[in-house]
């Protein structure tokens, strides 16, 4: 059984709908300057932290799950911050871990598995040993500055991802862009062999996005990376500029251009730098946002030997807002109208390029619609994979068509939906909306296989 309970930390560009920040009635930013960055992928955010933090950290977790060993769930909920003891109270913790390890007996031990940061915590993981068998681990965000817990999770253990095998790649700290924009990434590179390997950068959707585009418990590219570098690819995935950098960037004078061109085309460069890779096989892949702006990134970085758009968007952004706030059905009526009267402005340009949308101002939505991507995939004449989950209700079925209708009669153009899979390409079940992202999941294998196997020929489409 998975679970995933109690409340994280983790701003998203979406956050009123995930954190509830938005209820009937009531509105609240409470992400900041980039928070109401209305991506069409929620993200997480990294920050750095201390090696102190790191290692006060990894104590309040041996505190933690100690407590949950011995039952002492009054000694566990000390260790939270405000909001962790409003969703979780001493009771309900009981609760919720005895169902838990009901299955698995009690708990007799832990490992450190991983370690990274996100949003000013220090987000440890810890595989979880009980007496009987499990592939469970445990996801503990603390406060870099209180050491207050600010989020947990129990998710699969980081070895049961079962495409992805530790034994098949190895991982590199890489640095992607100039100085002083610098970006931390993460090159996967295959284990058998000397190469050279095709390559694929990964682009995330908008707003403050981490290499591992995380979200709650889920880190989509890190899945995508490792499953795609098990299978003999190398991958580059990155830290965006807004993540790092948002203080040093004014939203006024802030285009797709700052957001994604420059640190993308310094990617592909990087790639073509690297001894392991196949300079005349590297490939672009997008998610979301990503995915819609790659064909730009490969114009810029060419020559690229293909595209990969993983829910692409095809709408405009502002579009995409209103129907993504009313299929969810989080705003009162009114709020909605009031909502839809602005996006209008937006798409009539009838808005004050300084004026904002949802945090963000109209300059960049305007910058964004003067961009036709669809012709510039076009123009770039290289086979293209699309690729989209039938549960998506941020990418939808009028946006895969877009793409589908300006790209018809261009060669080697493949689109697949996979109808179990939500925005984040991991399988659920009923209604999609975002509350489902702060369950457990991976990336479904069939996404994997698909992008391998377009990688790997992408004339047989």
């Amino acid at each position: 059984m998975m679970h995933s309970e109690g409340v994280g930390s983790w701003p998203t560009p979406f956050c009123f709908v995930i954190t509830g920040a938005l209820r009937k009635g009531t509105m609240k930013d409470k992400a900041g300057r980039w928070g109401w960055f209305l991506a069409l992928i929620l993200s997480a955010a990294l920050l750095p932290c201390s090696m102190a933090a790191a290692d006060v950290a990894e104590s309040r977790c041996d505190e933690f799950l100690a407590a949950l060993r011995d039952g002492r769930y009054k000694d566990a909920t000390a260790h939270f911050n405000s909001l962790m003891s409003a969703a979780l109270d001493p009771d309900k913790l009981a609760s919720t871990w005895q169902q838990l390890t009901a299955g698995h007996g009690k708990l007799l031990g832990w490992e450190l598995s991983g370690r990274s940061r996100a949003a000013g915590n220090e987000v440890i993981v810890e595989s979880l040993k009980f007496e009987r068998e499990s592939n469970l681990a445990a996801q503990i965000a603390v406060n870099s500055r209180t050491g207050e817990i600010s989020g947990f999770y129990v998710i699969p253990a980081p070895s049961s991802l079962s495409y992805a095998t530790g034994a098949r790649f190895r991982s590199e700290s890489v640095q992607v862009g100039n100085a002083p924009l610098l970006l931390p990434g993460i090159l996967t590179i295959p284990a058998a062999g000397k190469g050279p390997w095709p390559a694929v950068v990964m682009l995330s959707g908008s707003g403050p996005q981490d290499k591992d585009e995380t979200i709650g418990p889920n880190h989509p590219f890190r899945d995508i990376a490792e499953g795609l570098s098990s299978r003999g690819i190398v991958v580059l995935r990155y830290d965006k500029r807004t993540l790092l950098y948002a203080k040093q960037m004014d939203p006024r004078h802030t285009t797709v251009k700052e957001e994604y061109l420059d640190d993308a085309v310094a990617a592909v460069n990087l790639l073509r730098s690297r001894p392991e890779v196949a300079h005349d096989r590297i490939f672009v892949a997008g998610h979301s946002l990503g995915a819609t702006i790659a064909p730009e990134v490969a114009l810029k970085a060419a020559p690229v030997q293909g595209l990969i758009l993983l829910a692409p968007g095809g709408r405009k952004l502002a579009r995409t807002i209103v129907q993504q706030m009313r299929f969810l059905e989080e705003a009162s009526h009114q709020q909605l109208d009031e909502i839809e009267r602005k996006a209008n402005e937006l798409d009539n340009h009838q808005m004050p390029a300084t004026e904002n949308f949802m945090g963000v101002p109209a300059s960049y939505y305007y910058d964004l619609d003067a961009r036709d991507e669809v012709a510039t995939a076009r123009q770039l004449g290289v086979p293209i994979l699309i690729l989209h989950g039938g549960r998506d209700y941020q990418a939808i079925d009028e946006d895969i068509a877009h793409w589908q209708n300006g790209l018809k009669g261009a060669a080697h153009v493949k689109v697949e939906t996979f109808p179990a899979l939500n925005h984040l390409f991991i399988v659920g079940s009923g209604k999609p909306g975002p509350r489902e992202y702060s369950t457990a999941g991976r990336v479904d294998e069939q996404v994997i296989a698909a992008m391998a196997a377009f990688i790997a020929d992408p004339l047989s489409n």
